[in-house]
């Protein structure tokens, strides 16, 4: 993966919160967090590449994307197919410190299956979706590093990593029960 991690784990993170980053910094890392959430939710991949600096790496399950012309390739032929449809992304616990010269943003990623792509085709703003199915659940959890870098334009992803993730089986994208009764036989 890179030389950041420590044998493959993330780094251990310091118990004091005495370190210079400021609160505007602070502030403002937790808030592209969670943006850079909801801007993978809407899914536009060119506002998602907008997101990241250039050169910019995600260590990811899927493997490692460095680059635009990798991340693009695997925004749009990995990550949508499973990540995006009926997912919402909510970001928790965030600690933030001293990057070099930027800031890493350590959180827990809790991402919910509310609903299955087969169902919220078609649903608008304002309109509910019930279910008799157990959902909304917990799909995946795990532990997430952004390290970010100030751009003329505010933070920017430099890497992101995924740390162990425990993710519920049942809730598989390849389990949506209307897609499967789809599948030709």
């Amino acid at each position: 993966m890179s030389d950041f991690l420590n044998n493959g784990l993330f780094p251990s993170i310091d118990a004091s919160t005495l370190n210079d980053v400021t609160a505007e910094e602070r502030s403002s890392a937790i808030d592209f967090v969670n943006r850079n959430n909801f801007v993978f939710e809407e899914f536009n991949v060119d506002k998602v590449m907008s997101t990241f600096l250039p050169e910019a790496a995600v260590h990811h399950i899927g493997g490692t994307f460095r680059g635009e012309a990798e991340r693009r390739k695997f925004l749009e032929t990995f990550y949508a197919k499973i990540f995006i449809p009926g997912i919402s992304r909510n970001a928790m616990n965030h600690v933030v410190d001293r990057d070099g010269d930027g800031v890493m943003v350590r959180y827990q990623m809790h991402l919910v299956r509310y609903a299955w792509p087969s169902d919220i085709r078609g649903i608008a703003a304002g309109e509910d979706l019930l279910s008799n199915d157990g959902l909304p659940s917990t799909w995946y959890f795990g532990a997430v590093i952004d390290r970010l870098r100030m751009t003329s334009e505010g933070w920017k992803l430099f890497e992101r990593y995924l740390g162990p993730a425990f993710r519920d089986k049942r809730l598989e994208i390849s389990n949506d029960p209307k897609a499967l009764k789809e599948l030709p036989v």
